[in-house]
């Protein structure tokens, strides 16, 4: 583990913020009820901390979707919305969540103009990881990604409904499961933003940049 990683790690936080910036939900949390007494440890999958995550700095972005294509192009070798890991689109004409009626402070094309992108938060403890029931999701070598192995994924979606984001999704013509793998460190979607509202934090950023949302 770097050093900043662990300096990060070992910062002493709230318990809020410990959920909030390892990307544990209410959802996330529930799936770690395997480490209750009587668990085998065969069932146990550990992962590391990833190197970084994917940011979307919301006032910069304009909805263009330049990031979706470069992602599915990229990754799939076609041009898809549904597939690509980086989600503007689902977000785009009222924002996340449901319709509130709020015309002038909710987000979106027809509310306030503000774009949202639904990214992998690399959770420490995936919950797509946690449930998926072929145990398909690893974690990759070069950049510490949770990613997908197409010869365990059998598409049944589990790993959609068990992400508080929906980030993976199922390919309807592969029958198979996708999500963001940091492009093996390369992370094509953030090069590609013609406006710069993607960023790749790394822990050391995070360190540096946000170090003063954690209590020492």
């Amino acid at each position: 583990m770097s050093e900043a990683k662990s300096q990060l790690l070992n910062e002493k936080i709230t318990r809020r913020e410990f959920l909030k910036y390892s990307g544990i939900t209410t959802i996330g949390a529930a799936t770690l009820t395997w480490l209750l007494p009587g668990c085998k440890a065969k069932d146990i999958v550990v992962f590391e901390a990833a190197d970084g995550v994917i940011i979307h700095e919301a006032p910069r972005c304009t909805g263009c979707l330049v990031c979706e294509a470069t992602c599915s192009v990229g990754n799939d070798g076609k041009a898809s919305q549904l597939t690509a890991r980086v989600k503007v689109s689902k977000n785009f004409a009222l924002g996340p969540g449901k319709w509130d009626g709020d015309l002038v402070n909710g987000p979106g094309e027809y509310r306030n103009f503000t774009m949202t992108a639904d990214t992998c938060r690399q959770c420490e403890s995936p919950a797509c990881a946690l449930a998926c029931p072929q145990g398909a999701i690893f974690q990759q070598a070069e950049t510490g990604a949770r990613q997908i192995d197409k010869n365990l994924c059998v598409g049944c979606g589990t790993c959609t409904e068990a992400c508080p984001w929906g980030i993976p999704t199922v390919d309807p013509e592969t029958q198979k499961s996708t999500k963001c793998l940091l492009c093996h460190g390369y992370t094509a979607c953030v090069k590609d933003c013609p406006t710069g509202a993607l960023h790749y934090v790394t822990w050391a950023d995070a360190l540096v940049k946000y170090k003063e949302h954690f209590e020492v």
